[in-house]
């Protein structure tokens, strides 16, 4: 994880972990940060799956690549996850898919947040909660979730990880129900993609966001080559607000296996 032009990895041997470390705390601190994640990812890769595994593997990767169409659009895709059984089958997918990512997420922003237990953090398209879980498990206790689908929140409300719900759209011109400056850091993970989360949602999370606060955004790595025009208009509106003045990248983290068949990258940026 490149922090400021410090390269800071773990030297555990565990090849596929690379660990955000604040240089605030202690290295008893940053070794509570894994929160025996290596015992929450041991995924096995599809190779070493079981024929049986692998069936249910490729179901349910079909079921994922249904919100990426291209032609279902932002208003068909939260259609889509409005459904209660949908949003049961889709936290249930994440063992099969070997879905690390709200981890590695968790782990970042654990990692540039000083005051774990108060710090007020937005969990952006939180879907059915896997962020907050791992939030919560880090010490977080003041999470709030947000979500375009009400199934998704609904079913958030139930966890016992978040303390406040939103649902509500944002991007093309629609903007978050909270104040400026609301929180100390958002996290968001898997819906930087098609027909999910609009390029232009980033100035609208950078406003709820305190001066110093940090957004921790977690996806694919492959995103900019397989969605080649919306990863542009993304990292286009990015560049735009460093150039603003609006933040700036304090750092990219990229690992293997955000899921079983995409590696991942998490990038963090500071409000200014």
């Amino acid at each position: 994880f490149v922090i400021k032009d410090r390269l800071l990895s773990d030297k555990s041997g565990t090849s596929f972990f690379a660990i955000v470390f604040n240089t605030a705390y202690t290295r008893e601190e940053q070794s509570h940060l894994l929160c025996n994640a290596k015992n929450i990812c041991r995924m096995t890769d599809q190779s070493n799956m079981s024929g049986e595994d692998y069936e249910l593997f490729k179901k349910d990767d079909e079921f994922i690549m249904r919100f990426h169409e291209e032609n279902l659009g932002y208003e068909g895709c939260i259609k889509a996850y409005n459904d209660a059984d949908v949003v049961k089958r889709y936290h249930g997918v994440k063992e099969i898919m070997a879905y690390r990512a709200p981890i590695k997420v968790a782990n970042t922003l654990a990692g540039v947040v000083h005051d774990i237990t108060n710090a007020k953090i937005l969990d952006l398209a939180a879907g059915s909660g896997m962020v907050g879980e791992q939030l919560f498990e880090r010490g977080f206790r003041n999470v709030d979730a947000h979500d375009g689908a009400a199934a998704m929140v609904d079913f958030c409300r139930t966890s016992g990880f978040y303390k406040d719900f939103f649902t509500c759209f944002v991007g093309n011109g629609q903007k978050l129900p909270m104040a400026d400056n609301t929180y100390d850091g958002m996290s968001c993970c898997g819906a930087t993609l098609n027909n999910h989360l609009p390029a232009d949602a980033q100035a609208e999370i950078a406003r709820v966001i305190k001066p110093g606060g940090f957004f921790v955004n977690g996806y694919r790595s492959n995103m900019y080559e397989t969605e080649v025009d919306y990863g542009n208009e993304w990292r286009e509106e990015a560049q735009r607000l460093e150039k603003n003045g609006t933040w700036t990248l304090y750092g990219v983290l990229n690992f293997p296996k955000f899921c079983r068949e995409a590696d991942g990258r998490v990038d963090v940026y500071q409000i200014l």
